[in-house]
């Protein structure tokens, strides 16, 4: 019941998110991350009706949506960083190639764990990639938010709640992945009822900290970001030369 009464709720609060955007009219300002909670919501009433019909299917079919929920996140983590840095071009562009980089390298890494593990089990194998790469999510999110407390870059209410809801979530995933790869099935009751908490809780983060638009502040100083980020690029700029230059050197003599 208590499971039940959490997933309703749940997708009760993800229609109260999408009501407020329409009616506030900033459903355009998150378009990532308001496609992503209509993906979890869809997700959440298919994972429902096979569970009730098919429940054979059931295991299989949730880490299959899992994985994909997992790379939807990883674009609405791209979508914070965008937000955040929205007055910084360079390094906009900078974290999004390097977002780009990173998800690229982390799908690989577990799609080649999954085909060349000799013993593949539905439950096991996929139970530790989402781990694995539920935790680079984290990572990023610890990334983006050193680096606007390191800058002193003003957010708004907004982006503060998708970082925290996003937090909560993630850390709860890890934490609760992790136990279950290392007790397995012992766990199971535990896990039913750890994740659909965890997730009621962000749905409410998200609910009280979007619902109205605050846009980012305007920052009242100088930030040295920017700067930071164009000495740092022209130093690569030329360290790549000067190893360009040596290499031609070396294959000239």
């Amino acid at each position: 019941m208590l499971t039940q009464g959490l997933w309703w709720a749940g997708n009760l609060l993800i229609l109260l998110l999408f009501v407020r955007a329409l009616s506030g009219k900033f459903l355009s300002r998150y378009p990532v991350f308001y496609f992503y909670l209509g993906y979890v919501l869809l997700e959440s009433v298919s994972s429902f009706y096979i569970y009730t019909f098919h429940p054979s299917f059931y295991e299989s079919f949730y880490w299959y949506t899992q994985f994909l929920g997992v790379a939807l996140e990883y674009c609405v983590i791209w979508e914070i960083y965008s937000q955040s840095l929205i007055d910084f071009p360079g390094v906009t562009r900078m974290a999004r190639a390097l977002l780009t980089v990173i998800f690229i390298a982390a799908m690989l890494k577990a799609l080649m764990d999954t085909t060349t593990n000799p013993v593949w089990s539905p439950a096991e194998i996929p139970a530790v990639l989402e781990r694995n790469l539920r935790t680079v999510q984290a990572l990023l999110l610890v990334g983006i938010v050193g680096l606007l407390a390191y800058y002193a870059i003003p957010v708004g209410r907004n982006l503060k709640g998708m970082v925290l809801g996003y937090g909560v979530a993630i850390s709860a995933s890890v934490i609760s992945l992790t136990l279950r790869s290392h007790f397995g099935k012992e766990f199971q009751l535990w896990w039913q009822y750890f994740h659909p908490m965890a997730y009621f809780l962000t749905y409410i983060v998200w609910c009280i900290s979007l619902w109205s638009y605050q846009p980012n502040p305007r920052p009242r100083n100088e930030i040295a970001l920017e700067h930071d980020y164009e000495v740092l690029a022209a130093g690569t700029a030329r360290a790549i030369a000067q190893a360009r230059s040596y290499l031609a050197k070396a294959f000239q003599s």
